[in-house]
C-alpha cells in the first residue's frame, strides 16, 4: 500500500498589502494603526512621485489614495497606475475631503473602485478595505 506524505502548508496566510498614499502624516497612521491590527500590511508614501518610485519595486494587494498632493495628484497617480500592465488591476481607493459629485465622477473616470471622504473614519475604512477580493500578487 502506497502512502501519502502530508505536507505543511507553505506558513502562514500572506498579508495582503495596501500601499497608502497621503502627504499627510496623520491620515497616514491612521491608516496604518486600523488596517495593521485587522491583518494588512501597510507600505505608505508622502507623495504621488515617491509612490511611483515604491510601485516600481513591488505591486500591491490594493492602493489608497489621497487626490489632493502637491506635484501629481491622486487622480494622475491613479491613470497612470491604470495604463502599467502590472498595475491595472490592482483596485483603488481614494480617501480625501473632495466630495462633490464631480469628485465623485473623476475619481470613477480614472479607475476608482471606493471613493471615501475625510475625515477618516476607520470602520468604513476596513469594512471597504476588507470587500476587495484578495489579488495574487506578491509583494
Amino acid at each position: 500500500m502506497d502512502t501519502i506524505e502530508l505536507r505543511p502548508s507553505d506558513g502562514p496566510e500572506r498579508r495582503p498589502v495596501v500601499l497608502a498614499v497621503d502627504d499627510d502624516a496623520v491620515s497616514l497612521r491612521i491608516i496604518r494603526n486600523t488596517l495593521e491590527k485587522n491583518g494588512f500590511t501597510v507600505k505608505t508614501a508622502n507623495s504621488s512621485e515617491h509612490a511611483l518610485e515604491l510601485l516600481s519595486h513591488f505591486v500591491p494587494d490594493i492602493l489608497l489614495l489621497d487626490v489632493m498632493m502637491p506635484g501629481l495628484s491622486g487622480y494622475e497617480l491613479c491613470l497612470i497606475t491604470k495604463q502599467d500592465p502590472r498595475l491595472q488591476n490592482v483596485p483603488v481607493i481614494f480617501l480625501t475631503g473632495q466630495d462633490t459629485p464631480t469628485d465623485f465622477s473623476t475619481g470613477q473616470a480614472a479607475g476608482a473602485v471606493f471613493y471615501l471622504t475625510k475625515p477618516i473614519r476607520p470602520d468604513r475604512l476596513l469594512q471597504v478595505v476588507r470587500m476587495l477580493p484578495r489579488s495574487a500578487h506578491v509583494a
